[in-house]
């Protein structure tokens, strides 16, 4: 029996498809290990264009023998059997954890299941060609179609399967295809082939019905776990005591809030920067302010800033990710005055003609630093946001010093180049690894002395003197540090070393942790 032309587009389609439906979901389901950084998005990337690049060769060279569909079937078997290896391990892996190294692990598991799928799957379209030729059908349609199917998944993983249904889905819908495309296959081959698939079929299916669970702890309660383009997002409540709950948002298993929780009403920042961001903040005091808040996080910060017996502020809040939104006004009480914009940061400020007294940059996402919001050129969009009275106090991560301060020193030397005058305050923790550092920055000269701060999370009540405990920026060797720019993008890059301490630091004590009080890895 002769494969038929439908059958060929059918299985171009799907190559395309499949590959792009391992390239979405591959880099979302090791995010909460390696994180979400450039340099591990290219590395994923590499490795699915090279498994594309590799597949091409090892096809031309298996479409030089005749038994086309034969190979054919062999290299979707090997591709349905790569899957399930797949599938069975990110199970374990997202569970229970693998025996190896969890980063390690990591990598190996991208490799099986992006890297070597994609070479069979990639390697099917030299053949797909060879058998193509008798219908006197150029090559180049064949790469359309497969194209049009890398678009079509692009689209319904990204916007469908991630978010809706988990990264296992994804993986299920691939050996679910894959299985499809080898039945049709193995008809066209012979009956002892179709009896092999069919007994193949049924373990495979009998396989994604063994259940990989865990018993939570009761210390420990999942309140949202959401997965799509954007990252992983994870909402935990973890009981301290009998009143009290530590409430926490994890970007990519990165902490981004993190409150306490008295008798289900009363909350406080378990970390001291909000504290003192609304303290510097009341620097305008009671005289009516407009406030800019660029990233929202949990809302801890606009929660603070709407205390209306200190402050008197109007609110706007800038996030990117709709999730973040909800999960901010569902679990960590944002007010609902606060007026959010669902939009990136750098392109609000681009279209942005009011003008705010205070504007705060929280916009880590996860332990990324993007450097379009932190340029020279962003800076620049930011003044002409200010006010007359106007300032802008920027959330950066706590080194300064050393090799892993130097994106802390670019930050700093940017703020200077775009005209600003800029204080550098420390937050409460110690160690630079564990606190974080505010650039409060100005065009005109602050008197900080004015500004009370609460050291309530170091036990007592005294005033804090921000011009004593602030970072003598003159001791600072700038030597080494670098103007960000839109055309030298650098700050990520910058913020690399870090930021990969910071979390090794998170996978070892709380993701880890989680794991094992039965919080997997992803859905």
């Amino acid at each position: 029996m002769e494969i038929t032309k439908r059958f060929l587009l059918l299985l171009a389609f799907f190559e395309g498809g499949l590959v792009m439906l391992l390239e979405l979901s591959v880099p979302h389901a090791l995010a909460p290990v390696i994180g979400n950084s450039m340099n591990i998005w290219a590395l994923l990337i590499l490795l699915s264009v090279g498994g594309l690049s590799f597949g091409y060769i090892v096809g031309s060279k298996l479409s030089k023998f005749e038994d086309s569909k034969r190979i054919l079937f062999r290299l979707l078997f090997s591709a349905l059997s790569f899957g399930l290896i797949s599938l069975v391990s990110y199970r374990f892996f997202s569970v229970y954890g693998l025996i190896i190294n969890e980063t390690t692990a990591a990598y190996i598991l991208a490799i099986i299941s992006l890297f070597v799928p994609t070479i069979l799957l990639s390697a099917t379209t030299p053949i797909i060609i060879k058998l193509f030729a008798q219908f006197k059908v150029a090559p180049g349609y064949i790469f359309s179609v497969s194209t049009f199917g890398g678009v079509f998944f692009t689209f319904i993983t990204g916007f469908i399967i991630l978010p809706e249904y988990g990264i296992m889905r994804a993986f299920e819908l691939f050996l679910f295809t894959t299985t499809l495309l080898l039945v049709f296959c193995a008809w066209n081959i012979s009956k002892k082939t179709r009896t092999f698939t069919i007994i193949s079929t049924i373990i495979v299916f009998l396989i994604l019905f063994i259940p990989f669970e865990k018993q939570s702890s009761e210390s420990l309660t999942v309140l949202e776990l959401r997965e799509g383009l954007n990252g992983q997002l994870l909402v935990t409540d973890e009981r301290i005591d009998d009143t009290t709950v530590q409430r926490t948002l994890f970007i990519n298993r990165m902490g981004q809030t993190m409150v306490r929780i008295v008798n289900g009403s009363s909350m406080s920042s378990v970390w001291s920067y909000p504290g003192i961001v609304k303290s510097i903040a009341s620097y305008h005091g009671n005289t009516p302010s407009k406030a800019l808040i660029l990233g929202l996080g949990g809302g801890i910060v606009p929660l603070f800033l709407s205390d209306k017996v200190t402050l008197n502020y109007s609110i706007d809040a800038v996030e990117l990710n709709k999730d973040i939104i909800d999960i901010a006004q569902n679990h960590f009480y944002l007010p609902f005055d606060v007026t959010v914009y669902e939009e990136d940061a750098r392109r609000f400020l681009n279209a942005n003609e009011t003008q705010y007294d205070f504007i705060l940059m929280d916009v880590f996402n996860g332990e990324v630093t993007p450097s379009h919001v932190l340029s020279l050129e962003a800076f620049e969009r930011v003044k002409h946001a200010l006010s007359d009275k106007g300032f802008v106090v920027i959330n950066f991560n706590g080194n300064i010093s050393g090799e892993l301060g130097i994106g802390g020193r670019s930050m700093y030397k940017t703020l200077i180049k775009a005209g600003f005058n800029v204080t550098i305050l420390p937050t409460f923790e110690k160690g630079e690894k564990n606190r974080n550092n505010l650039f409060i920055a100005s065009l005109h000269q602050l008197d900080l002395s004015t500004i009370k701060i609460d050291q309530i999370l170091k036990g007592n009540t005294s005033n804090y003197d921000i011009y004593k405990n602030a970072i003598d920026v003159k001791k600072l060797n700038l030597d080494d540090a670098l103007i960000i720019t839109d055309d030298y993008p650098m700050m990520e890059k910058l913020n690399q070393k870090a930021a990969k301490i910071w979390r090794e630091d998170y996978l070892k004590f709380t993701t880890i942790k989680y794991r094992s009080k039965g919080v997997p890895l992803f859905k």
